[in-house]
């Protein structure tokens, strides 16, 4: 058990670079293939539930980054480091996806 709780301390740091840019890149090519493929399938609807997703994956992410950057001196100062620029990392890509889905609502679905 021990050896599972190490894999994952060691990872907690990481997991806002890893959550935002999953979650940013899931919603940008769902939302994007759903348009290109088939435009009436990327409603803005759904195109909206996608981004609620990975901004929800982003979100968590970075407050587990964060979570290790608040842990002050307890941590190590590269270990703080990650985390703390990982948690920025995963509000940009949070801020990414929102105008993404914002976008979805201004600019029409099918041009043709």
């Amino acid at each position: 058990m021990s050896g599972r709780h190490s894999a994952v301390d060691h990872l907690m740091p990481w997991l806002g670079w890893i959550g935002g840019g999953l979650g940013w890149s899931l919603t940008h090519q769902i939302g994007s293939n759903s348009l290109f493929d088939d435009c009436r399938a990327g409603t803005p609807a759904f195109v909206i539930g996608i981004s609620l997703a990975g901004l929800l994956i982003a979100l968590l992410g970075g407050l587990a980054s964060l979570a290790v950057w608040r842990r002050g001196d307890s941590e190590t100062r590269g270990r703080r480091f990650v985390g703390g620029v990982g948690a920025l990392f995963a509000l940009l890509c949070g801020f990414a996806i929102v105008l993404q889905a914002i976008a979805s609502l201004i600019v029409p679905m099918c041009l043709s």
